[in-house]
C-alpha cells in the first residue's frame, strides 16, 4: 500500500497549522485561499484560519485565548457558554458577542474574506445593510476603515457600541457602571433614555455601551421568567468584563484599531458619494427565515421607532403572499445592486453572502437571481463559495458567497 498524504498536508506547507476545528469544506477552501493570497508576515498578522506559521502563533489566534470567554461566560448558562466556547475562534471574540444578534455573518468567515480580497489599512470597506456591523468590526480589528448602513435604529445602537467598544478606555467604562441599579433605574424611566447632565452627555458612547446591555437584558427578560433587576447586573458584567479582556488582548498584540462610520440610511439609497468606498461586503436581510422586526420588537419600540415605516423599509419584509413578497424583494435587490455599484471604485470587489429556503420561496434559489441582476447592475461575477450554515439548520442549510467585480 502506498503512504498516505492527508489533505493538509497536500493544501499547506507542514509549517502551518490550522486552528483547531477548522474542518468543514468551505473552512478549508477559505485558509487554503488565504494561503495562497497571504505572505507569510500577513498570515501571521491577519489570517483567520491558521494557528502557527513556522512555529510561532498567529495574531488572530493569541486573540482569542487572551480574552478569556471562561470568566466573560462564567454566569451564562451551560447552553451559552459552550456556545461561545466552542466558537471562541470563529464568533465569540472581540466584540461579537456584546449582542446576540440573529442571522449575523460569521465574523472569522468576514475576516478571511478580507484578506482574500486583498484589503490592506487606507481602504475604506463597506457594509450598506450591516445588521449588527460584523463587517466593520472585523475591518477595524485588522485596522481598515469600515461603514455602516442600516435602516434600523436599534442595528445603528448595536454597530456603535460594538465598534466603540474596540478602542475605549476601560476604566472610564467602569468607572460609570459601578452602581448597575441606579442606572436600571434610569433607563427604566423612559422609552428614549435622556442623558442627565453634561458630564454623561460628554461620555453619550460610553453610556450607549450601558444602554445596549440594558436591551440585551429587556429581550433577555421577554423571554425567560427571569426579571429585569435579576438579569441587567449580569449582562452588564458580561459587557464589561468581555471588553475589558479584549482591551487587555489589543494593548498585549498593540492592534492598530481601524476607523468607523456608523450610519442609518437604506441600501436602496446610501448616503455616499459616488465612487466612495473601495470594496463592499454584505448580505441581504434573511427576511424569509427571519422577521427582523418581531425579533427586535422590544428595543425598537424602547427607542421609539416607528416600526410600520421600517417594515416598509427592510427588504423582504414588504408584501401578502410569497409571490408579492418575492416580487417587491427582487426589485429592492436590484434597486440594491445599482446603488452599490455607484458607491463602488471600478474595479473594486461586492462580496454578497446570501442563503434560500427553497419551502419558504417556492423553490426560487435566490443566489441565481442575485447574480442576475448584480450583471446587469455592472458586476462581473467570478465565484460562488458555497458555505454550511451552523444553528439555522431547520429554516436554512447553506449559504453561498458571492464574488463580484465592479466594470470598468
Amino acid at each position: 500500500m502506498n503512504k498516505h498524504i492527508s489533505v493538509l498536508e497536500k493544501l499547506f506547507n507542514k509549517n502551518c497549522q490550522l486552528i483547531d476545528g477548522t474542518d468543514e469544506i468551505f473552512e478549508l477552501d477559505l485558509a487554503l485561499w488565504e494561503y495562497e493570497n497571504l505572505s507569510k508576515e500577513d498570515l501571521m498578522a491577519r489570517s483567520a484560519y491558521f494557528k502557527l506559521i513556522y512555529g510561532k502563533e498567529t495574531i488572530h489566534y493569541k486573540m482569542c485565548n487572551l480574552q478569556n470567554l471562561e470568566e466573560v461566560h462564567r454566569e451564562s448558562s451551560f447552553r451559552t457558554k459552550i456556545f461561545f466556547l466552542n466558537g471562541k475562534y470563529s464568533t465569540g471574540y472581540a466584540t461579537h458577542g456584546l449582542f446576540p444578534y440573529r442571522g449575523k455573518f460569521h465574523p472569522q468567515l468576514i475576516r478571511a474574506i478580507l484578506n482574500i480580497l486583498n484589503i490592506k489599512r487606507g481602504s475604506v470597506v463597506l457594509d450598506p445593510m450591516a445588521g449588527s456591523s460584523t463587517v466593520t468590526v472585523e475591518a477595524n480589528l485588522l485596522g481598515i476603515d469600515a461603514i455602516s448602513v442600516d435602516v434600523s435604529p436599534f442595528c445603528q445602537l448595536i454597530g456603535k457600541v460594538k465598534t466603540f467598544s474596540l478602542n475605549l478606555d476601560i476604566d472610564i467604562l467602569e468607572n460609570i457602571s459601578k452602581n448597575s441599579k441606579q442606572i436600571l433605574t434610569k433607563l427604566n424611566r423612559a422609552k428614549v433614555p435622556k442623558y442627565f447632565n453634561k458630564e454623561e452627555d460628554s461620555k453619550k458612547a460610553y453610556y450607549e455601551v450601558l444602554l445596549l446591555a440594558f436591551l440585551d437584558a429587556v429581550g433577555f427578560s421577554g423571554r425567560t421568567s427571569s426579571s429585569l433587576d435579576e438579569l441587567f447586573p449580569r449582562v452588564l458584567k458580561r459587557y464589561i468584563t468581555t471588553i475589558k479582556y479584549f482591551q487587555y488582548a489589543r494593548e498585549k498584540l498593540n492592534l492598530k484599531i481601524g476607523k468607523s462610520r456608523i450610519l442609518q440610511g437604506s441600501v436602496t439609497d446610501l448616503p455616499l458619494k459616488d465612487n466612495s468606498v473601495d470594496s463592499i461586503i454584505t448580505s441581504p436581510p434573511y427576511s424569509f427565515a427571519i422577521d427582523y422586526l418581531k425579533n427586535d420588537k422590544p428595543q425598537l419600540e424602547y427607542l421609539d421607532a416607528n416600526l410600520n415605516s421600517l417594515r416598509s423599509q427592510m427588504i423582504g419584509l414588504q408584501g401578502r403572499g410569497i409571490e408579492e413578497k418575492l416580487r417587491i424583494y427582487f426589485d429592492s435587490m436590484q434597486k440594491s445592486l445599482y446603488e452599490m455599484n455607484r458607491v463602488l471604485k471600478n474595479n473594486s470587489s461586492l462580496v454578497i453572502v446570501i442563503g434560500s429556503n427553497d419551502i419558504q420561496t417556492k423553490g426560487i434559489r435566490l443566489e441565481t437571481k442575485i447574480i442576475e441582476f448584480a450583471k446587469n447592475a455592472g458586476f462581473n461575477f467570478s465565484y460562488n463559495l458555497i458555505k454550511s450554515i451552523r444553528g439555522m439548520q431547520n429554516s436554512m442549510k447553506k449559504e453561498n458567497v458571492l464574488f463580484f467585480t465592479k466594470k470598468d
